[in-house]
Order: structure tokens, then sequence, then C-alpha cells
């Protein structure tokens, strides 16, 4: 009844059908416990029958002089018996309802996380592709012969992210080979303006990871670390030992412009504390000279 009638703004059927169930198990309560003895009770007090008194019973005693013999019924009898079927109807009808309503509530914010990660999945997406075009952009304006091979790595790249960006989890392999295809193609479109030293140490067979949970901090040393008038050099290592993986990305800054927020980044931390909560750590150095992201994620 609590999620046809509870749950559905009919409350007041409920409470009235709960009363209904109450009424009916108070008397057949009445009816199971003590049916002979108010029967014989009847009959002895209401002289019906002329029969023998009854013996005296410790559990019964007789109503003081001068009252209702009625009134016996009112007297230590099924009174307390209605008192303990209401108690026990009432804790489960209360329990009842708190299971119900916790479930709900459960429900309800397994449906709020989902969404949340939805909503942050599909801002990454778009951004990454903003950023990305712009640097084959920059390769067309130069008339660059590398500009087909930076399109066919995009297409790898957005393949993975249309295929595999909505899966909870993808097999980490996977996710290094899509990091590989981004460092490829920023290594296309910079080529020797800007130092990249990138390496990946440990076995990533059988494992898995969140998908794009990692490039948001790569992708910011781009963004942040490289400017062709000035010295540039990005350092990244994913460390896999174990259940632990490290990321550790070094950028030295630059005073570029900028047009974009970090909008990638916020949303990479924020999707970190609802898919990995108190299993993971992330520290940021944010020094006058260099930018630190160092990252450490429990993995299955």
């Amino acid at each position: 009844m609590i999620p046809k009638l509870y749950f559905s703004d009919k409350k007041f059927l409920y409470y009235l059908i709960i009363i209904v169930f109450l009424l009916f198990f108070l008397w057949i309560s009445t009816v199971l416990d003590h049916p002979s003895r108010n029967f014989l009770d009847f009959e002895y007090h209401s002289g019906k029958f002329p029969v023998h008194p009854k013996p005296f019973d410790p559990r019964f005693p007789p109503p003081p002089h001068g009252s209702n013999p009625m009134s016996f019924e009112f007297n230590g009898g099924p009174p307390t018996q209605y008192g303990h079927t209401t108690l026990v109807y009432l804790i489960g009808v209360v329990s009842s309802l708190l299971f119900a309503i916790t479930g709900r509530l459960q429900s309800v914010e397994k449906e709020k996380v989902k969404s949340e990660l939805a909503f942050l999945k599909a801002q990454i997406n778009p951004h990454f592709l903003f950023n990305t075009l712009n640097s084959i952009y920059a390769l067309a304006l130069k008339k660059d012969d590398k500009t087909p091979d930076a399109v066919v790595q995009l297409s790898e790249l957005m393949r993975y992210i249309m295929t595999n960006s909505n899966d909870e989890v993808i097999e980490l392999s996977k996710e290094i080979n899509y990091i590989n295809n981004y460092i490829s193609l920023q290594k296309t479109r910079l080529g020797n303006t800007v130092n990249i030293i990138y390496s990946v140490v440990g076995n990533t067979f059988g494992k898995v990871i969140t998908p794009l949970i990692l490039i948001s901090f790569i992708e910011n040393a781009f963004k942040y670390g490289v400017n062709p008038d000035q010295t540039s050099e990005i350092y990244i290592k994913i460390d896999i030992e174990e259940e632990i993986l490290t990321l550790y990305v070094s950028n030295r800054k630059t005073f570029s412009v900028q047009s974009d927020s970090g909008i990638g980044l916020q949303n990479t931390i924020e999707r970190l504390k609802l898919v990995y909560p108190n299993k993971h750590a992330l520290m940021i150095e944010d020094a006058a000279e260099k930018y630190i992201v160092n990252l450490s994620i429990k993995i299955q």
C-alpha cells in the first residue's frame, strides 16, 4: 500500500485503511485470546443460567462488590491486550514506512548522482572537442602537411568518446591508448616548440577505470603550459602498481592569453568525488612558475 497509496498522494486513503485494519486486529485479538472466558463470564454475571459458581482463579479476580459486573472486561482484561496489539501494529506500520522512505531516498540519491555525472560528461566532451579543433585549425593555417594525420587522430579520439564515455568503467588499456592518441595529436600540433616527457609504467591487464577521468589534468597542462615565445616543458607520468594508479603532471606556467575558464578540470574534480569517494587522493600545487598535479586512484 505504501508505493501505491502513500507515495501517490493518497495518504488519506492509506491512513483510513490502516485504521480499519487496526480495528479488525483488535476484534480478532478479543475473539481469539479469551473466547471461552468471555462467554462464561457473561453467563455467570448475567444470571441467565443459574450454574454453580466458578472456582476462584487467581489470574482473574472477581469484580469489586457493588460494581457493574460487565465492567470486569475493562479492568485488567482485554484492554491490556488491546494496548499490546495496537503497539505491535503501530510498530509494524511505522517500520514499514521508514524502510520504504529510506529506500526511496536512496533511489533518488542514486538518480541524482547519475544525472550529475551525465551533466559533467556532457560538458567535458564538447569542451575537449573545441580545444582539439583549435589545434587542427592552427595546423591548417600554417598549411602543415601533418594536418590530415591530425584529423585522423582526432577521429580516433572522438570515436572513443562517443563509444565509451557513457560507460561506468572501461579497460584501463583503452583509456591509456586514448591518452597516447591525445598526446600524439599535441606533438603533431606543437612540433619542437615544447619538450614533452611522457611515460607509462606498470601493467594495465585486467584493470578498469572510469573513462575520461585523467585526460582533463593532461589537457590542462597543454592549455596553460605551452607558449611558442617561451621555453615550454610538460612532464606526464602514469604509474600503475597493484590497485593504485598514480598520475603525475607538471608544466611550467606561461603567460599566454587563455579564453577558457578551466571548466573541464573543475568538472573532473567533481567527478572524482562522485565516482571515487574515499578512493582517491588529489594534490595540486599551483606555484608561481609551475603547476603540478599528483593524483592517486584506487582502481579495480
